[in-house]
């Protein structure tokens, strides 16, 4: 049997997602296959929605599981599945696998599409950051507490997200001194529905990065009504573990320090990970967008011709994605 949270709707996306997986690469025994289609189509029932669009391997799922609705008759669910012969059962699974190449399409389109937000985004972030002499790069991720999460669906997630970003395109509060900014829809098998939000402040006009982190957080639980959970990545403690390996990338940022600047456009990178289709939502609002950023517009003002500020040409996108992709590479020797 999978071992899957089914008590809230992206645990269910997570576990038939899990469960097609398993299916079209892994030897299944058809009791086991039996067993969790059914257990699986009462949970994802439970969370149905109009209006929703899902990933390729959701879509297999629900040819199934339509196909067994269009046989059934008077019988329930259940009882028609226990009644199926092997050849039947075999039926079932050739529509999945039916699938499998539009499930690989879709892995890989999401690779393509990811690198190129990624080299979009690395230019924003780069123009913001060289735009002034000090900025704050501040790192949040946001999610729901374990008791709530069976409350959250993704209609409630998109809700929440969209006051957040109203909030940071006004510039309210907090966001008043916004360069720019990038935030990442994504789900997991722990946290539900989340998001990993990145920050650009101008420092002159605030001077705590961890003090905007959690005011940031404390926005987003008074907008999830108490049920949202915030990660504060712009902790002390994290700052110097970062410094410690030398890819500090957060708090305060100066264009002239080239490690800084490159570390920065590092740490936003994450926001854009092609390799993370495991975290990518499975199911969204039809139409909607799985990642935003901010649009920045340079001030205008030319930046002297000093010695120190010639740095500046020492690192870009191209140079923070060449250490980027060096570092991947000695990870997977």
């Amino acid at each position: 049997m999978l071992q899957s949270d089914l008590d809230h709707q992206a645990g269910v996306m997570y576990a038939i997602h899990t469960f097609v997986d398993v299916c079209l690469n892994f030897d299944m025994p058809n009791e086991a296959f039996i067993f969790n289609l059914e257990r699986l189509w009462c949970a994802f029932e439970a969370f149905k929605q109009e209006g929703l669009e899902y990933a390729a391997s959701i879509r297999a799922f629900i040819a199934v599981t339509e196909y067994v609705n269009s046989q059934r008759g008077m019988l329930s669910f259940a009882e028609y599945l226990t009644g199926l012969s092997i050849g039947e059962i075999k039926a079932l699974r050739r529509i999945l696998h039916a699938h499998r190449g539009l499930i690989r399409d879709e892995i890989k389109s999401f690779a393509r599409r990811k690198e190129l937000n990624r080299v979009a985004l690395l230019e924003e972030f780069e123009g913001a950051i060289k735009g002034y002499y000090s900025v704050l790069v501040i790192r949040v991720d946001l999610s729901y507490s374990k008791d709530s999460m069976s409350e959250i669906t993704v209609n409630d997630f998109y809700q929440h997200i969209g006051k957040l970003r109203d909030l940071i395109t006004d510039k309210n509060g907090y966001f008043d001194a916004l360069l720019t900014y990038a935030i990442a829809l994504e789900q997991g098998i722990t946290k539900g529905f989340h998001a990993h939000l990145t920050l650009v402040i101008n420092r002159s006009k605030h001077k705590s990065d961890y003090k905007i982190a959690e005011g940031v957080i404390d926005k987003w639980k008074e907008i999830t009504f108490d049920k949202g959970f915030g990660r504060n990545i712009n902790t002390t403690a994290n700052k110097e573990n970062y410094e410690k390996q030398g890819r500090l990338g957060i708090g305060d940022i100066r264009r002239t320090t080239p490690e800084q600047g490159n570390n920065a456009l590092g740490a936003v990178a994450y926001l854009s990970d092609p390799d993370k289709y495991e975290q990518s939502l499975l199911v969204k609002p039809r139409g909607r967008k799985t990642f935003y950023k901010g649009d920045y517009q340079h001030h205008g003002r030319p930046i002297p011709d000093t010695e120190e500020n010639r740095r500046i040409k020492e690192w870009d996108a191209q140079t923070a994605l060449a250490k980027l992709e060096e570092e991947i590479w000695f990870k997977k020797l």
